[in-house]
């Protein structure tokens, strides 16, 4: 039988000693390669060091199965990749990041000999940001974490691209039983409190004032009621200082934060308990390239509420697994002008012409009422969410994707 062949794999993507989506969604395809006995470089973007050989593990006993590359003078290795590329003779290069850091330098690189796939995401209306679907054009397969970014490259840019969605461990993120649950809610002074749930930065994009007005609203009609934020009210990075609105809203004894911070993340144990705290998760961006913290929500079987932009359709809607938010000031009439663009109230252009969608802060409090009201409903959406996550966003079936993927452009070399 003939040994298949391994391949040498460079991944670029934010560092894995940072606590972010895209280091955490690189970091698993970099070790499932690895396990696939592929020789895997992983370029982390903010990490400044010598190479670091596989065997590294984190406190909570996760591993590094592959070599960690240290960046030189310019982020997103925008001065050394090309040479890099070369240097260690990779076949296959991965990038997982927005298109927009990389656009336009990355369009004089030569990346050879590498097979370059680009794994990109599209979080909002009208097009890639501008002028960066030509990236998508420039390598050799980009690949769509959603299906939303796939239609919309190949509708307004005329690109076609494959689709790999982003994954669970549903190993780590599961529904606990009844008793479990109270019991958390109990340890953390909860018993009886109906727990709205978030998980998101407060970056612009995320909307949080919405989701504070919302819970200011949702207060009057549940005197019980509670928000957990699982983010960092001290985050330097935060868009705006995310208590000052609490307090605004007399919202103090009302909200509270769990306790992370921005440079030290949960472990899985403890973002599993965090998800099964909650009756209903809560999410009122403006758009999301895919949104990981909505799948580990259904997968712990939580219904959840979501802006109605962007993925929200794929992940929630067509799976029946929560409530989409309208957007703010939307009929349910097209609108389009006369070139045939809709035209949305509740929706803003932002940086790079990107259209943003701002969801209704009343139509918010009316789907969570409805959850509130109705447990049955609560608990369909929830089983509905984990049965999902299991048949189409769960690292066994999307790891060997990926696997098929390297190992056919490797065949290409």
């Amino acid at each position: 039988m003939e040994e298949k062949k391994k391949y040498t794999i460079g991944i670029l993507s934010d560092s894995p000693f940072i606590c972010t989506g895209y280091s955490n969604i690189a970091t698993n395809i970099a070790n499932i390669l690895s396990d696939a006995g592929h020789n895997v470089i992983f370029l982390g973007n903010n990490f400044w060091g010598q190479m670091l050989m596989p065997g590294i593990k984190f406190e909570d006993g996760k591993e590094l199965k592959f070599k960690v590359l240290g960046m030189a003078k310019e982020m997103y290795f925008r001065d050394v990749l090309s040479t890099y590329t070369k240097l260690y003779k990779m076949d296959v290069l991965i990038i997982l990041l927005d298109t927009f850091m990389m656009y336009p330098w990355f369009m004089d690189l030569d990346l050879s000999p590498a097979k370059v796939v680009f794994y990109y995401p599209s979080d909002g209306g009208g097009g890639m940001p501008l002028g960066c679907e030509n990236i998508l054009k420039k390598v050799d397969v980009p690949v769509a974490m959603a299906k939303f970014g796939q239609r919309q490259v190949e509708d307004l840019h005329g690109v076609k691209s494959r689709y790999i969605p982003h994954a669970v461990d549903t190993n780590y993120f599961y529904p606990l039983k009844k008793e479990e649950k109270e019991k958390l809610k109990e340890f953390s002074g909860l018993k009886g409190k109906f727990v709205i749930g978030v998980v998101a930065r407060n970056q612009g994009r995320k909307m949080l004032d919405r989701t504070i007005k919302i819970m200011s609203l949702y207060s009057k009609y549940d005197k019980d009621a509670v928000m957990m934020m699982h983010l960092d009210p001290e985050d330097v990075a935060q868009v705006f200082p995310i208590v000052s609105l609490v307090n605004r809203y007399g919202l103090q004894n009302r909200i509270f934060f769990t306790g992370m911070k921005y440079y030290k993340g949960f472990n899985f144990k403890q973002m599993n308990n965090v998800y099964n705290t909650m009756d209903v998760f809560l999410l009122t961006t403006s758009g999301e390239g895919f949104g990981v913290p909505i799948i580990e929500a259904m997968a712990c079987e939580v219904p959840v509420v979501v802006t109605d932009y962007t993925t929200t359709k794929e992940l929630v809607l067509d799976n029946n697994c929560g409530l989409g938010i309208n957007l703010a000031g939307v009929s349910e009439e097209k609108n389009p002008d006369v070139h045939g663009n809709e035209i949305l109230d509740g929706t803003l252009t932002g940086n790079w012409s990107v259209e943003r969608g701002m969801c209704s802060i009343e139509d918010g409090v009316k789907k969570l009422i409805m959850l509130k009201e109705d447990k049955e409903l609560r608990e369909r959406m929830g089983k509905n969410g984990r049965e999902a996550v299991l048949k189409y966003y769960d690292w066994k079936g999307v790891g060997q994707q990926w696997i098929d993927l390297v190992e056919e452009l490797g065949g290409k070399i």
